[in-house]
C-alpha cells in the first residue's frame, strides 16, 4: 500500500481521503496566506514615490494575510476561523472512516465560505494592483520613474481560492462515501 505514510489511525489504517483533502486544503490556504501579496519591477522606486504620494505603498513586502486583514479584517478572520474549524472536524475520530454526515456537510459549507472569501479577496487584490499600476503610469508620465511598470498579485491570492475548493471537495467526498467504506482501500477481498 503506497499510502502507508498516511497511516495515522490506531489499527494502521489510513485516514479517510475526504479528511485528507480537507486538511490539504487548509494547508494550501495557510501557505497562500504567507506568500507575498504582489510583485512589480517598480519595487525599488516605491519608497520615493510614497514620499511624494502617500497613496502609493512604500513597499510590496507584506504577505497575503496582512493585506487581507488590512483590507477587510472580517474576511480574514472568517477565513481563519473556517480553516481552524475544518481541521478540528477533520481530525475527529474515527480517522479511517468518512466524517459523519453533519460534519461532512459543515466542512463542505466551510470550504465554500473559504472559496467565497478567496474569490472576493483575489478580486480586491487585483483591483488594488490595477490602482497601483495606474499610479505608476502617472509617475512615469511625470518622469518620476523610467517607465510604467506592471503590478502582479501574488500566488497566495489564488491559493486561497484553491484551498476553498479542495476543502469543499473533501467535505463532498465524505458526504458521498458509502457507510462501509473506511479508507483508500476496499475490503472486497
Amino acid at each position: 500500500s503506497g499510502i502507508s505514510t498516511l497511516s495515522v489511525a490506531r489499527k494502521g489504517r489510513p485516514m479517510h481521503y475526504g479528511r485528507i483533502l480537507a486538511i490539504v486544503g487548509v494547508v494550501i490556504g495557510a501557505v497562500g496566506l504567507f506568500l507575498k501579496k504582489a510583485s512589480s519591477d517598480a519595487e525599488q522606486f516605491l519608497g520615493a514615490l510614497n514620499e511624494a504620494n502617500p497613496a502609493i505603498p512604500s513597499s510590496l513586502d507584506e504577505n497575503t494575510w496582512t493585506a487581507l486583514y488590512n483590507d477587510t479584517a472580517a474576511a480574514a478572520i472568517v477565513f481563519a476561523i473556517a480553516a481552524v474549524a475544518v481541521v478540528i472536524v477533520a481530525v475527529m475520530p474515527p480517522l479511517p472512516a468518512a466524517m459523519k454526515r453533519l460534519y461532512a456537510l459543515a466542512v463542505t459549507v466551510l470550504g465554500v465560505v473559504m472559496l467565497i472569501v478567496g474569490v472576493f479577496a483575489t478580486l480586491g487584490a487585483g483591483d488594488d494592483a490595477d490602482t497601483l499600476e495606474a499610479g505608476l503610469a502617472q509617475a512615469a508620465g511625470a518622469g518620476a520613474i523610467p517607465e510604467a511598470y506592471a503590478v502582479n498579485i501574488g500566488w497566495g491570492w489564488y491559493l486561497l481560492i484553491i484551498a476553498g475548493v479542495v476543502v469543499a471537495i473533501g467535505g463532498v467526498v465524505s458526504l458521498i462515501a458509502r457507510p462501509d467504506e473506511d479508507a483508500l482501500s476496499s475490503d472486497d477481498g
